[in-house]
């Protein structure tokens, strides 16, 4: 159930329901993921915090198809459609849809920072090095592009579960590929 594949070839399947639970993020009111995504991100947080001494927290977790299709319109109508389809889910195809899927932020010198703003700070080597150990993987990882279909975003966390979530540390590979493999 936590390997489904979303992505651009791949909808959210209708008859797949998660139990969203409401998180405690301090980034923004509202942010809401999946039950498990949330209590192992916690985990994680936690561990992130006591031994590198960086605080991370939820930038954007579920999100409602329409509130998919107003953020890719938004993005869309900013920086352009090419851009958008680069980063950016169309609704129903988005891990958001699912509550699977966090981006994570960085509270650093009294702000949050998100996105592009911390992708080369060092808890991306942190966070690269350790969330698998929480059930979670850097869902478009660097050089990956050409199988995701998206680009490199080192803060969208993706939860798979501890085992998957592993085997895909370990072996370097994506998401897509594991499901290949595990035909």
């Amino acid at each position: 159930m936590y390997d489904v594949l979303i992505n651009k070839n791949n909808k959210l399947p209708e008859n797949i329901n998660f139990e969203i639970v409401k998180t405690d993020s301090k980034y923004a009111l509202d942010i809401y993921a999946e039950k498990n995504t949330f209590k192992n991100f916690k985990k994680l947080q936690t561990y992130i915090f006591e031994k590198y001494g960086f605080v991370i927290d939820i930038e954007s977790g579920y999100r409602s198809i329409e509130k998919q299709e107003k953020l890719f319109n938004e993005i869309c109508l900013q920086k352009g459609l090419k851009h958008t389809l680069k980063y950016v889910a169309k609704p129903g195809y988005s891990e958001h849809n699912s509550g699977l899927a966090i981006d994570i932020t960085l509270f650093d010198n009294g702000r949050f920072l998100v996105d592009f703003e911390f992708s080369s700070h060092e808890i991306i080597n942190i966070i690269e090095k350790n969330a698998h150990k929480f059930g979670f993987i850097i869902r478009y990882p660097k050089n990956k592009e050409y199988i995701t279909g998206y680009g490199y975003e080192p803060w969208h966390l993706r939860y798979v579960g501890k085992k998957i979530a592993k085997y895909i540390y370990n072996h370097n590979i994506t998401l897509e590929e594991y499901k290949i493999l595990t035909i």
